[in-house]
């Protein structure tokens, strides 16, 4: 093969590898840098055959894939791993075409960025694998604080109901206004246990929804202060909510506060009611909405000293939520408005 087709300045200069493969399998022509990349000499390589240099080369996909261009004179392009003779490995990135004389194939020494994509790789991995076992400490961790949270609002509730329980004890030795005044501390006990016991019941032990809530409380005033509890419905008008405890609290209490004031004083004397409730949220504000279809303001508020203790209780349950309770005109019984954050 004559050398001036090849060029052979120019293609020792290479940084990359150029070989010539004749059909027989035979080096025609190497650069330094292809019998550099191959551990091996210039002078060993031309004249013999990629099997005499390298044995077992037919047994790798490389030499099938240059048996494919070979044959079928394509073009192709890959990256290949390559054993050496002493075993040791590198990767190449390889472009073979057919000429003439068979093919050539131009290399690039691919090893050091293969080597630094495969320890990013095990990075990689040994991150994920810390990340996941973090996660899993954490979940872990959660799940006992979790335990430990519902165990607490479990107790919490359990101390409650003992101080409820009490107070029903002691208001069997007490008169009347007195047990009046307890059965209304009591009320207030039991609408904080409660919470509490949604709480521990609840998978999120930060919120509670506000609508099951409500109609819990609704039913347990009932079930305490009427005789007839199926007589009187509730009407919610509520946005799926769940609030966190320190704004259920206050409101919790407000609103045990309005029920038992409707119920003992708007309900006075009648045996059937309707009450309802409305929470918006708009404009990242709450409008709390309360109405009855009771006797009206007038006579829902009395001169007693427990009635106006109900009123000074709203207005501090509404000052813990920074808001204030306005009165609103009603067709019949009464109504109030809060808004809140």
């Amino acid at each position: 093969m004559k050398r001036s087709i090849l060029n052979l300045s120019i293609l020792d200069s290479l940084l990359e590898g150029f070989q010539v493969i004749d059909y027989n399998w035979k080096y025609l022509y190497v650069n330094r840098t292809v019998a550099s990349q191959g551990q091996s000499t210039i002078e060993h390589l031309i004249g013999k055959t990629m099997m005499e240099c390298y044995p077992g080369i037919e047994n790798t996909f490389m030499f099938s894939q240059l048996k494919k261009c070979m044959e079928e004179r394509v073009t192709l392009q890959f990256e290949n791993e390559f054993t050496q003779n002493d075993n040791t490995k590198g990767w190449f990135e390889l472009r073979i075409e057919p000429i003439p004389e068979g093919v050539f194939i131009l290399s690039t020494n691919i090893t050091n960025r293969k080597r630094a994509e495969e320890e990013l790789l095990q990075l990689k991995n040994d991150l994920e694998n810390k990340v996941q076992k973090r996660t899993a400490e954490l979940e872990k961790l959660n799940n006992e604080k979790d335990v430990i949270l519902k165990e607490m609002h479990h107790r919490v509730k359990n101390n409650l109901q003992i101080i409820s329980s009490l107070i029903r004890l002691q208001m069997e030795e007490g008169d009347n206004n007195f047990n009046g005044v307890l059965d209304k501390t009591q009320s207030r006990i039991e609408t904080i246990a409660s919470i509490h016991e949604s709480l521990y019941k609840h998978k999120d032990l930060a919120l509670i929804n506000v609508a099951n809530y409500w109609e819990k409380l609704f039913n347990d005033c009932l079930n305490s202060l009427v005789n007839d509890p199926d007589n009187f419905k509730l009407e919610l008008d509520i946005d799926y909510l769940e609030l966190p405890v320190d704004k259920m609290i206050p409101l919790g209490l407000l609103i045990n506060e309005w029920i038992t004031n409707s119920i003992l004083h708007g309900f006075k004397g009648r045996n059937q009611g309707s009450i309802y409730l409305s929470l918006r949220l708009k404009d990242g504000k709450y409008l709390l909405t309360y109405k009855d279809d009771g006797a009206g303001f007038s006579e829902n508020s009395g001169a007693d000293g427990e009635h106006h203790f109900g009123h000074f209780l709203i207005d501090g349950f509404a000052e813990q939520l920074n808001g204030a309770v306005q009165s609103k005109k009603s067709g019949n019984g009464v109504c109030f408005e809060l808004e809140f954050e």
